[in-house]
């Protein structure tokens, strides 16, 4: 998990998100977890939104970036403009 941030706020995590082409899909409100869809693999992925406060602890961004098939390098990359 080395080289990630401690915290990230959800808002950078969504930017990646955007940067990697995943757009939100319509889920049944009130369960806090989100799907989004792309063109790249994984095509479906799902990602339950921090709470309460905004922001992702260190386990659950790796949990997370390991969802997606990227590794901790490609994601802070990808961060580094968001």
């Amino acid at each position: 998990m080395s080289g990630l941030p401690a915290q990230l706020p959800w808002r950078r995590f969504v930017c990646v998100l955007h940067k990697l082409g995943y757009s939100p899909q319509k889920t049944r409100a009130g369960f806090g977890e989100g799907v989004l869809q792309s063109t790249r693999q994984p095509t479906t992925v799902s990602f339950r939104e921090p709470h309460p406060g905004t922001t992702l602890r260190q386990a659950t961004l790796h949990n997370y970036i390991r969802k997606l098939m990227l590794t901790s390098d490609e994601f802070m990359e990808l961060l580094k403009e968001c």
